[in-house]
């Protein structure tokens, strides 16, 4: 018997099938259909689905999913998680960094953590020892930051950003990538200090799509985990079967 993961991101769709803990296959898709669906189930025996998803809630493909799943949830505010959130404001708390929380002390219990995302947004949450989703904080990521400075200036240029080898750009275009790119660098390594002058036992985990851009840059020893949220996502729908 397999369990289905469906993660709606803001920038992509991933989906991934685990066995037990093991994941067995993971895919970046545009969109999710009942056919995909479909497909899936033909390859794999999947009886336990759960969705998770950042934007508008789509009703068809949510209400598809629970009728034809032997065991389904959508993750919200509301779902019963293995862990405590001290967050004020649960409802706004995006699912992905949920996700991501609960994978992280699935892997490493009994620690303090922090859970870098790397993706359309940065986000920095921190996990007490005691399993307590106590907070974190959110800027901009990247490609945002690229798209920003084009579209709040007159002048500079609309370009992709770049894994940068060298410290100061020597173009316009450059100096935009590596202004975006060793930003982020010293702005994870600066919360990661920051975090450890409190908690010397800190253990990092760093995940998202960007993850790999900054990985081999950052100082501070990290745990690369591209697939964090999915890893959670197995676990809360595991941890609500058990009811």
């Amino acid at each position: 018997m397999a369990n289905l993961t469906i993660d709606i991101g803001n920038s992509s769709l991933k989906w991934a099938v685990f066995e037990g803990d093991t994941m067995l296959e993971m895919c970046v898709s545009s969109h999710f259909s009942p056919k995909d669906f479909e497909t899936i189930c033909k390859k794999y025996d999947v009886k336990k689905t759960i969705l998770s998803s950042v934007l508008a809630r789509n009703n068809d493909l949510t209400e598809y999913l629970q009728d034809n799943s032997d065991f389904f949830i959508e993750l919200t505010s509301q779902t019963p998680l293995p862990l405590k959130i001290a967050y004020e404001t649960p409802q706004t708390l995006g699912h992905d960094r949920i996700a991501s929380a609960v994978g992280a002390v699935s892997l490493k219990p009994d620690l303090d953590l922090l859970v870098i995302d790397a993706g359309t947004c940065n986000t920095y949450d921190f996990i007490s020892v005691k399993g307590v989703f106590e907070g974190g904080n959110i800027t901009p990521g990247v490609e945002m930051r690229m798209k920003s400075m084009h579209a709040f200036t007159g002048s500079l240029p609309d370009i992709e950003c770049a894994d940068c080898s060298t410290f100061l750009g020597t173009s316009t275009a450059t100096a935009m990538q590596c202004g975006a790119f060793w930003g982020i660098v010293y702005e994870i390594d600066g919360f990661i200090n920051e975090l450890k002058s409190k908690y010397p036992n800190l253990l990092v985990f760093l995940t998202g799509g960007y993850g790999f851009y900054f990985e081999k840059r950052i100082k501070n020893r990290i745990f690369a985990v591209p697939n964090l949220v999915h890893i959670g996502l197995n676990k809360i729908l595991n941890y609500n079967d058990s009811f």
